[in-house]
C-alpha cells in the first residue's frame, strides 16, 4: 500500500512541478497586450486609400499586416501572422503639416517602405457595427499626399 502512495504522490507531485523550456521550445506568442486598445489582441490591416491611386489591400499586396502597439513603446509588425519588424514609437498630441491639427491625437513611428505613408500619424479608434476600428492618417493624407490606413481589432 505504501508502494502504491509513493507512486500517486510523485505522480502528482510530477504534473504539479514546472517543466523545463528550452527557448527553442518557447514559440512567441501573438498576444500581447496593445496600449491603443487597453487589452491583449493586435490591429489587423483591412485597407491604406492612396488619394487618388486607389485603395491597398492584403490581397492586392500579397500579404496580411497585424500591428501590437505595446507597453515598452515597441510597436511590432507581423506580416502573416510571423514577425517582421519592430520599431520605437511615440504618442503625442497635435500633428504637424499639411493636415496641421493641434488636438490630433497622434503616433509616431519608423513607417514601412512597403505601405508608404508618413511617419507622423494621427489615429483615431471608433466602433462601428461592434467592430473596434483603428484610423491612422499620415501627416499630408487631406491633400493626397500620404495614406489613410484601417485596421480593425481581433481580441486574443
Amino acid at each position: 500500500m505504501k508502494k502504491i502512495l509513493l507512486f500517486a504522490a510523485l505522480a502528482v507531485a510530477a504534473q504539479l512541478s514546472p517543466g523545463c523550456k528550452h527557448d527553442a521550445d518557447v514559440q512567441p506568442s501573438p498576444s500581447r497586450y496593445d496600449v491603443l486598445a487597453g487589452a491583449v489582441g493586435h490591429w489587423e490591416w483591412e485597407r491604406s486609400v492612396y488619394g487618388f491611386a486607389g485603395p491597398r489591400t492584403p490581397a492586392s499586396v500579397g500579404f496580411t499586416r497585424q500591428l501590437v502597439f505595446g507597453a515598452n513603446m515597441q510597436l511590432v509588425e507581423q506580416r502573416n501572422a510571423r514577425a517582421y519588424r519592430q520599431t520605437s514609437y511615440l504618442l503625442s498630441i497635435g500633428i504637424a503639416g499639411p493636415c496641421a491639427n493641434q488636438n490630433a491625437l497622434a503616433v509616431v513611428f519608423t513607417n514601412d517602405t512597403d505601405l508608404p505613408n508618413s511617419n507622423n500619424k494621427a489615429f483615431s479608434i471608433s466602433q462601428q457595427n461592434g467592430q473596434r476600428l483603428l484610423s491612422l492618417d499620415g501627416a499630408a493624407a487631406c491633400i493626397d499626399g500620404d495614406a489613410t490606413e484601417t485596421y480593425h481589432w481581433v481580441a486574443e
